[in-house]
């Protein structure tokens, strides 16, 4: 059994986790909700979409102050957000297959873990949030990961989610007006008779 991110880090509250996550998958459900067959979109078109979409998205909430806990450590390439001053990147993946160039950290992740390495002893530990689901689905199941240089989990936490809001129309628009319909007659059939020809 793993222990849980703020047991090994205190930047990394429950609530600070359970507002980044759902926010992806927020994100996620608007790109989704745009995804189109028949004009071609792909497997592949929805997943750089939803990635640079929930990017670009978080980079805006951290330049907004919104959340003060959050700022961006690499912008591209290998994204990195910070959650206080812990490196965190986000995947669509099952967590016991994350592939391993996903571990290499960007170089400003580095330099960011050896800074606090006197400090914290966990302070190696590559952090993920983890959105293990069907590329079509918003987020069946999200965890925050945390995994070793030998890309071992040492923690995983199961990230409560919140229902996606859906727009809906107003109450009274719903509402058609009632209409009186006379009820039909109800008539007993008699039953067929069938004529016997006799040869008599």
């Amino acid at each position: 059994m793993t222990e849980e991110p703020w047991t090994l880090n205190p930047d990394l509250m429950k609530e600070r986790i359970v507002e980044i996550a759902n926010f992806i998958a927020e994100v996620r459900g608007e790109v989704i909700d745009l995804h189109d067959d028949t004009l071609g979109d792909t497997r592949l078109s929805l997943g750089m979409r939803a990635y640079e979409c929930c990017r670009s998205r978080i980079i805006s909430e951290a330049n907004s102050g919104t959340w003060p806990w959050l700022s961006i450590l690499t912008p591209t390439g290998r994204f990195t957000f910070l959650i206080g001053e812990t490196p965190v990147r986000f995947v669509r993946k099952d967590p016991e297959q994350l592939p391993s160039d996903k571990l290499i950290p960007s170089e400003e992740t580095e330099i960011q873990m050896k800074l606090f390495a006197d400090t914290n002893d966990h302070s190696d530990i590559r952090w993920f949030v983890v959105i293990d689901t069907f590329y079509k689905n918003v987020a069946d199941n999200m965890y925050f990961v945390g995994y070793n240089d030998h890309g071992e989990i040492v923690s995983q936490w199961d990230i409560p989610l919140q229902p996606i809001s859906v727009a809906l129309a107003p109450l009274e628009e719903l509402h058609s007006d009632v209409v009186a319909i006379e009820q039909a007659p109800i008539k007993i059939r008699k039953p067929k008779t069938t004529a016997i020809e006799s040869n008599e």
